[in-house]
């Protein structure tokens, strides 16, 4: 398979009014071609961020590092604006978290998905970009197309609004496909049905897809790797039935442990204790020393370094073996 996304020791900061906050630290990950990548982690722990620097979409206080940020031997640090359009939306495509508010509410579903046609497809004219947009809202399944073009956002549920998103981002066949918490806004059974879409069109498009999560139960089974995030830090990643199945990391087992089980009755729902630390006064050591049940004194001297151990990483220096014993 072909390596289409390499990054290497990514670190994403920003100025602020009370100083730099580190938000990523050496994030590493590579992406190859017609595979998906799940990022897990809570609120805050640098997934979309890290997306937002592959896209070119972060603000201007934001300062990006990296030894590599190279998508199919084009390298994107230091890219002009002109370059990056010419990534963004036809080889990258990006599925934001709200799709409520990532569509304008002032144009209808045909203006919007015609405008990016018109940009990275400029061969097309006005009726074949028509024939195509129509085309796009049949793929993710929404009813009555011919009637959905002249409908504004308002007009439409959250599903279906996720599902025009879902068409602008796949309507020039990027390799790439960024769906960054694409089912956070919407009930149980939507996300079932996006999840099941998703799933099907990376099959039919050949696409690779980074599919972003806080919760790793909606990523175990559309994914073949996971990256899990904390604090701005890769911490493990391997095969997703692996990192599912046997996680070595406390904050990975703590996330698992933190889904709902129906067939457990009686028993309290775990949660993880603390909060993530202060991205403006980081700790020395494990970022996550303060609220793990496996630390000893020597997680808090110094930040442990990623282990590879048989296609797993791992920065931890008392991995998981059972619960409650070290390593």
């Amino acid at each position: 398979m072909e390596k289409l996304l390499d990054v290497k020791n990514l670190s994403i900061s920003f100025e602020t009014k009370k100083g730099i906050a580190h938000a990523v630290r050496n994030v590493s990950f590579e992406v190859y071609e017609g595979e998906t990548l799940g990022v897990v982690g809570e609120s805050g722990c640098g997934k979309s961020i890290t997306n937002l620097a592959i896209m070119g979409l972060l603000p201007e206080n934001a300062i990006v590092k990296a030894d590599r940020l190279n998508f199919k031997g084009t390298e994107l640090l230091n890219l002009n604006e002109k370059s990056w359009q010419e990534i963004r939306g036809e080889k990258i495509g990006m599925i934001f978290q709200d799709p409520m508010s990532s569509l304008n509410p002032c144009y209808t579903v045909e203006y919007q998905i015609d405008e990016v046609l018109k940009i990275h497809k400029p061969e097309l004219n006005k009726e074949q970009r028509k024939e195509k947009v129509l085309s796009l809202l049949k793929d993710v399944g929404i009813p009555a197309p011919n009637e959905r073009l002249k409908s504004y956002p308002h007009e439409l549920s959250g599903g279906m609004s996720q599902r025009v998103m879902i068409a602008m981002a796949i309507a020039c066949d990027p390799k790439l496909l960024i769906a960054d918490e694409p089912t956070t806004a919407l009930d149980v059974t939507v996300q079932g049905q996006i999840l099941d879409l998703l799933s099907k069109l990376q099959k039919t498009k050949a696409m690779a897809v980074i599919f972003v999560s806080h919760d790793l139960s909606v990523v175990r089974d559309i994914t073949d790797k996971i990256q899990v995030m904390y604090a701005g830090e890769v911490i493990e990643s391997g095969s997703t039935e692996e990192v599912i199945n046997e996680p070595r990391h406390p904050y990975t087992k703590g996330l698992l442990d933190s889904i709902p089980n129906f067939h457990k009755k009686n028993t309290e729902l775990y949660s993880i204790p603390g909060i993530v630390p202060d991205l403006l006064n980081r700790p020395n050591g494990c970022q996550f020393a303060k609220r793990c049940f496996n630390r000893s004194d020597d997680c808090e001297e110094a930040l442990p370094n990623i282990e590879q151990r048989d296609n797993r990483s791992l920065r931890c220096l008392h991995p998981v073996v059972t619960e409650g014993i070290k390593e």
